[in-house]
């Protein structure tokens, strides 16, 4: 009696199971597509070039997974040295599958700006010339973005914001003629200039730089780095065939003449900030670095060890004590 009573259990535990894993089949098996949204935006870290009046590029499709995103209204020309210190523009909303995706990518018309006119991604120079980026050492006008994968919901919205820094992306030729002085970097460097970042999951860094003595220079840059990944000798000497310096920076801004600065969209985690002093030494338009700041913070800021949660709001003042040259 009890063998059967046992069998019986089992028996239905079993009948139980096969229902289950037949109404989830079922449900699969009519195709519904679970749905959510991405919104995409742009910002731009700055140039220390002081001859560099504007960096345009024409976007002409985002792509996801290789598939334009279905909300993307055209070719657009953005000056991207007008979305910076935490400005944005925005890109499209594009309708996805809800999931993971890593496969992002910006496509680019080198050669024509929405007006039709040439060139299509160009610096816009002080003296209101225009510099064509476009670099033969690019094969493609598609830009992969090599970091940053998000999580699109059901039925919710992951904005999304590319981090596209001009100072990694574009270079002075060796060789300069007078109206095609810049390029873009060469194409697996001009991937790693761009980063997209979750906005909801990101924090921002802002403060101000007192230089009560004028020591700094003509300029002060504060490059955030994650914890741990700053290496002096490696940041100070240009990398790769465009000569970055401070490459592995995650990001970077320019304090203003108020002394003001602001880092922004970075993700959660512990950060390292530097401050370089930067001056016109040679009156040629371009800032050279003058050498790092050793500033002083208040005891309860780690300098060397910032933790930044998501939606974080942190104040950094600092005092410029000595400059330390490369």
């Amino acid at each position: 009696m009890k063998l059967s009573r046992n069998f019986l259990i089992k028996g239905m535990l079993f009948l139980a199971i096969v229902i289950v894993f037949t109404n989830c089949k079922k449900d699969n098996d009519m195709g519904t597509i679970v749905k959510g949204k991405a919104e995409f935006e742009i910002t731009d870290a700055p140039i220390d070039d002081t001859y560099v009046k504007g960096a345009f590029v024409t976007v002409t499709a985002v792509k996801v997974d290789g598939e334009v995103i279905s909300d993307f209204s055209g070719a657009v020309t953005i000056d991207l040295l007008a979305y910076q210190n935490g400005n944005t523009k925005a890109l499209g909303l594009g309708e996805l599958e809800a999931g993971t995706y890593s496969n992002v990518s910006l496509v680019l018309d080198y050669e024509k700006d929405v007006n039709g006119d040439s060139p299509g991604c160009y610096v816009l120079a002080t003296d209101n010339t225009k510099h064509s980026l476009e670099n033969s050492a690019n094969s493609t006008s598609e830009i992969i973005i090599t970091s940053g994968n998000f999580v699109v919901e059901e039925n919710s919205t992951t904005k999304l914001v590319i981090d596209f820094d001009v100072r990694k992306a574009i270079k002075k030729q060796d060789s300069p003629q007078p109206n095609d002085e810049y390029d873009f970097v060469t194409e697996a460097e001009l991937r790693t200039s761009l980063r997209m970042v979750n906005k909801n999951k990101t924090g921002k860094v802002k403060g101000k730089v007192s230089d009560n003595f004028s020591q700094a220079g003509d300029r002060v840059v504060v490059y955030a780095y994650k914890k741990g990944t700053f290496n002096q000798s490696t940041e100070t000497t240009g990398q790769g065939s465009s000569n970055i310096i401070f490459k592995n920076a995650e990001t970077s801004a320019v304090v203003d003449a108020n002394g003001n600065y602001n880092i922004s969209f970075l993700s959660e985690g512990e950060y390292e900030l530097h401050y370089v002093g930067y001056e016109d030494t040679n009156n040629d338009g371009k800032m050279e670095a003058k050498g790092f700041l050793e500033v002083g913070a208040s005891a309860s800021l780690n300098l060397l060890g910032l933790q930044l949660d998501a939606s974080a709001d942190i104040n950094v003042d600092v005092t410029v004590i000595a400059v330390t040259p490369f």
